[in-house]
This record gives structure tokens, C-alpha cells and sequence, in this order.
């Protein structure tokens, strides 16, 4: 793509002058990206954890964790949200927008959980005609994470509740559950802390049946946050996160797990790819690619990231929550959280595979 060290210059130059005119200064610690021909598509609506699905329409769809009624600009949709909805492109041109349509789940998180809670991290496919949603809620009485799951015939929902999916024994959590479709099977990822002890968390895949009920002995470990370094360097607290995981399968026929570690509310939270072989239930856990034991693949540059082996478009600060769609024309994008301190907001990318390694522009 770039042909001559003018022309790359030129690219870099106009990405940064793009950014300086949408937020008005580039991010503090901020270093020149590189490779990257455009920036990003993000928004002003403070949504975390995002998840991007094509509807029906063209359009696409992406959900978030919980706001508030004075949070965010609003397109039709009022007072508090659990699964805000922003509704934004059409055919290839998948986009952004600044402001959320409506509640993909207008009557919260079903009665296993604490009544009028908050929902996190739901994760949404589309499987035969319909859409299955896997969210995160507190459970009734324990507070304890763990995923429930809703159905809808729509994209935009609304989402009708199918009770709890997964709840671990012993208190353990199970969240950020992100369903894919892979050889005409629903599949779910999600963060599976019951894999470990005590400050450890890890990642698991099931596959479902056609409700979207899980399969249990299908279950699979696909990483452990021992697999990996970075996951605990320099962090608050004692846990050592891995999670928000999105699985997708390249065109070399392997399948390949994207993840998230650190802090959430750091500089530091990144996202790391491991390469899980040809079957997205692999017989052994998935592989941190090129230097990801002890390096996130993508993550903020400036001085208090982790030293990312590639940067994102914005290089803003605690890049994570990424997960792979699919655009009309089946190319893979990526939407993505990044944090500035207070809210997080979404941004979708598209997700390439040069010489060098994989490559959000």
C-alpha cells in the first residue's frame, strides 16, 4: 500500500490531521502510527464492550454494557439502557454514529439476576433467521457473574430472555460470552474463570445447539491468563485478566482467538491474538502469535502501554473489548473500546492480514 516514503508520509500526516480535527488534539503520549492508510470510524456515545452485527437491512447493529438515562446523545431511545443499540452504515460502508436508537434488551436481565442490574459485555450472532444474544449479569442473591441468553427474530431485538446459560460453581465468573457461527454450528466464547484458581482467569469455547442451549462436554480451554505475561504487568489489584474474547477463521482455514487483558481502566488494557489451529474447538489451548506471551498484539504506544507489537488508528489509550464481524462483502472488521480516562467509546476498523501480521486501518 505504500509505495514511496513521501507517500507514506502524506498517509500518516493526513491521519494525524484527522485526528486533531475530531477531538481537537491527538492523546497524550501519543507516538506516529504507521501502516495505516485511514483512521477508524469512532463515536462520541460513551458505549463499552461493543459488539457489531450486520441486520437484516444492510445496516449494522452494535451493543454495548449498560448507561444510564442522562448518558449519551439519544436518537429515539430514552432513559436507561441495558443493551444501548447505535445503529449505523449500510452494504460495505460500515461507519459510526454518535447517538443510540433504542434498548436491544427493554426488559434488562432475566429473573436469575439482581432485578434491575446492570448488563455487560453482550455479544450477539445471527443463526439461521434469528439473532442470539449472550450478556453478562450479577445473579440474584450472590452478585457472582455469570451470562445469560435472549433471542430475537431482529437485529435491533427486541431480546427475549431464555434464562441463565452459564453460572460456575464455587463462585467463579463466567462472562463476556461471544457467540460465532463456524461449519453451520453457534458456537459461544466467553471468559471462564472455572478453568483456574485463584487469581487467574481463562477463556473457553462451547458449542450450542440450535437454541443456542450449550453443549457442555463440547467445552474446550482455549487460554489461561498463565498462558501469557503481559496480562499482569503493572496492574491494580490481584486478578489477571483475560477476557472479551471474539473468535474468527482466516482465509488460510485457521481459526484464530482475539482477547483482552490488563486493567480495564488503564492505559494498559490491550488486546492480544493467539492462533487456535483448524477447528475452533481446538484439542489444546490456542497460541499467543509472534511475541504475545509477553507483548499484546494491539495496544496503545505512548509510554504507559505494554509496547504493543502494532498500534491502533487514534492510538488512544486502553484499546480493548475488540471483536470480528463480517461487512456485507464478507470482509473482517473490528469494533473496539478505548478509554480516556472516564468513558469508553466504540470505533470499528478494518481488520486485514498483510506479510507483516494483522492490521486495523
Amino acid at each position: 500500500m505504500m509505495k514511496s516514503l513521501r507517500k507514506r508520509g502524506a498517509i500518516v500526516a493526513f491521519a494525524a490531521a484527522a485526528l486533531v480535527a475530531t477531538t481537537g488534539a491527538p492523546p497524550a503520549g501519543a507516538v506516529p502510527q504507521d501502516d495505516f492508510a485511514t483512521l477508524a470510524s469512532t463515536s462520541t456515545f460513551p458505549l463499552a464492550d461493543p459488539d457489531t452485527v450486520l441486520a437484516k437491512d444492510g445496516s449494522y447493529v452494535t451493543y454495548g454494557t449498560t448507561v444510564g438515562a442522562g448518558t449519551g446523545a439519544r436518537c429515539g431511545a430514552t432513559g436507561k439502557l441495558y443493551v444501548p443499540v447505535l445503529v449505523h452504515g449500510s452494504g460495505n460502508s460500515v461507519g459510526m454514529t454518535n447517538c443510540a436508537s433504542h434498548d436491544a434488551l427493554p426488559s434488562g436481565p432475566g429473573g436469575w439476576a439482581e432485578p434491575g442490574g446492570s448488563v455487560w459485555a453482550p455479544g450477539v450472532a445471527r443463526f439461521g433467521d434469528r439473532f442470539f444474544m449472550f450478556y453478562t449479569a450479577s445473579r440474584k442473591g450472590s452478585g457472582q457473574k455469570c451470562i445469560g441468553r435472549a433471542v430475537a427474530d431482529s437485529a435491533r431485538g427486541p431480546f427475549q430472555n431464555q434464562g441463565e446459560w452459564a453460572c460456575p460453581d464455587a463462585g467463579r465468573w463466567a462472562l463476556d460470552a461471544n457467540p460465532f457461527v463456524g461449519g453451520g454450528n453457534l458456537y459461544v466464547t466467553y471468559r471462564d474463570d472455572a478453568i483456574t484458581t485463584g487469581a487467574g482467569t481463562g477463556i473457553s469455547t462451547v458449542r450450542t445447539d440450535g437454541e443456542g442451549r450449550a453443549i457442555w462436554d463440547t467445552r474446550r480451554d482455549m487460554l489461561k491468563s498463565a498462558d501469557i505475561t503481559w496480562d499482569s504487568a503493572k496492574i491494580n489489584g490481584g486478578t489477571h485478566v483475560v477476557e472479551n474474547p471474539s473468535m474468527w477463521k482466516e482465509a488460510d482455514g485457521r481459526w484464530y482467538l482475539m482477547y483482552s487483558g490488563n486493567n480495564w481502566d488503564s492505559a494498559r488494557y490491550s488486546t492480544g491474538i493467539a492462533n487456535c489451529g483448524t477447528t475452533p474447538l481446538p484439542s489444546s489451548r490456542c497460541t499467543p502469535i509472534r511475541e504475545g506471551v509477553t507483548r499484546p498484539f494491539f495496544g496503545f504506544t505512548g509510554t504507559a502501554g505494554l509496547n504493543p507489537i502494532r498500534g491502533l488508528p487514534g492510538n488512544h489509550q486502553g484499546p480493548g473489548g475488540m471483536d470480528v464481524f463480517r461487512a456485507a462483502d464478507g470482509t473482517a472488521r473490528v469494533v473496539w473500546h478505548w478509554w480516556d480516562g472516564g468513558p469508553r467509546f466504540p470505533m470499528t476498523g478494518v481488520l486485514t492480514r498483510p506479510t507483516s501480521g494483522f492490521l486495523v486501518s
